[in-house]
């Protein structure tokens, strides 16, 4: 297989966890809960740290096939000083680990949209990246590729760069470049999930900064945000990943405010987008029309960029705010890709009905938390420091917490 050769881009550094001590609070305020065994994560060592191999090796240690809504945890730190990071398979609802995956630092995934391939990348010793597909029903690791310049953030990042088109044919990948008047940029390389080869073409995105994939219903064409820019990449591909059509819509408000999150519509005709200042807004696909809601913004940093949900209907959208905004935050974010890490986390849900946009709840959870994921049964896991926390995304509040890992920070919900 062939590799990519580009210079290693980092986006951000950990600045300083969150106290340990959360897991402490979070199991005792929900009392005696269904635990995902830590026992494993205590003990178990990453391969890749002792392998003499460049890269670092991904590896399955232990599995089960995964049932509809079991979760994939991503976990860079799984223990205090790790530098390897841990994959976790949760059954949820019996609150059990039923497999787990090694990984190396800096580790990133995405799904298939049947389920059937996980796709994992983790940085080795020498800064090249492995990446990985994981065949779920047997937990076996298929393939591997080595790549350079995948972009990474330390910690919790808020969102992957990494997405597998719709038709489950293309995994594609947010990497650093370096243009021919040797200025920094960004791209978007493509792997051919069949053979895993990488291909040929190469999505040039120019001072993009660290952004992130927005699914489109065509397996050919996706949506591509660019903080730095304040810009919507709306991108077409041909058949050998390059860019057939590379347009853009520059958001009609201050990069300051920020994009919180934006995700398609159950349609498929308007992407909602909800501001770091909490402004909610529409824009039509077709036209690139942008429309207001009645949310109108309130204070800069509000909402910090992560991964937040839609309910399985698309009515209802799930956005963590903070109580305790940086105002700050989207300015450092978007303006250096390099220097501003995201240290900002959710205290509580907002959520509001996406038809006519009025806030039906807000939900408040017994810890912080990062980012969040919706299963299909309307339960919503939010990943915190030490814990999974569950909610009823039916009666809006908090029904647990599953104690796991060590600073969870994405999850994905096997369909």
């Amino acid at each position: 297989m062939k590799s990519s050769q580009v210079n290693e881009g980092r986006v951000g550094s950990w600045a300083g966890m969150i106290a340990f001590w959360w897991f402490a609070v979070v199991a005792a305020l929900i009392g005696a809960q269904l635990l995902c065994p830590e026992a494993a994560a205590q003990t178990a060592v990453s391969a890749w740290q002792d392998a003499g191999s460049a890269t670092a090796p991904i590896q399955v240690d232990g599995w089960a096939k995964p049932q509809a809504g079991w979760l994939y945890v991503l976990d860079p730190h799984p223990t205090r000083g790790s530098v390897g990071g841990r994959i976790w398979l949760l059954d949820p609802k019996a609150g059990k680990m039923m497999g787990s995956i090694v990984t190396g630092a800096d580790a990133d995934f995405a799904l298939s949209p049947d389920g059937t391939r996980l796709y994992v990348a983790a940085r080795g010793k020498d800064q090249l990246s492995n990446l990985a597909v994981i065949d779920t029903g047997s937990g076996t690791v298929v393939g591997t590729e080595t790549m350079d310049g995948r972009v990474v953030a330390d910690g919790a990042a808020p969102y992957s760069t990494m997405s597998v088109s719709t038709n489950g044919a293309t995994l594609r990948i947010l990497v650093n470049s370096v243009n021919e008047s040797g200025d920094p940029g960004f791209q978007i390389h493509s792997f051919d999930t069949q053979s895993g080869d990488e291909m040929h073409g190469h999505i040039h995105l120019g001072n993009c900064g660290y952004g992130r994939f927005i699914a489109n219903i065509a397996p050919d064409q996706f949506d591509f945000l660019c903080p730095t820019t304040n810009r919507l990449r709306r991108i077409s591909v041909d058949a050998k990943g390059a860019d057939a059509e590379n347009s853009y819509v520059v958001f009609p408000w201050v990069r300051r405010l920020g994009i919180a999150q934006a995700v398609l519509s159950s349609d498929g005709q308007r992407l909602l987008i909800a501001r770091g200042d909490a402004g909610i807004v529409m824009m039509d696909i077709a036209s690139g029309a942008f429309t207001p809601t009645r949310e109108k913004g309130e204070i800069q940093g509000r909402i910090p960029p992560a991964a937040w949900p839609l309910s399985a209907d698309g009515t209802r959208l799930f956005l963590g705010y903070s109580r305790t905004p940086n105002t700050r935050f989207y300015l450092d974010f978007d303006r250096s890709a390099t220097d501003s890490p995201r240290t900002q986390t959710a205290n509580e849900f907002h959520v509001f009905d996406t038809r006519n946009w009025r806030k039906i709840a807000t939900i408040k959870t017994h810890a912080p938390f990062w980012a969040a994921a919706a299963a299909s049964d309307d339960t919503i896991y939010a990943t915190s420091p030490g814990a999974i926390l569950v909610i009823d995304g039916k009666k809006m509040r908090q029904t647990g917490a599953i104690p796991c890992g060590g600073s969870p920070t994405l999850i994905l919900v096997a369909p």
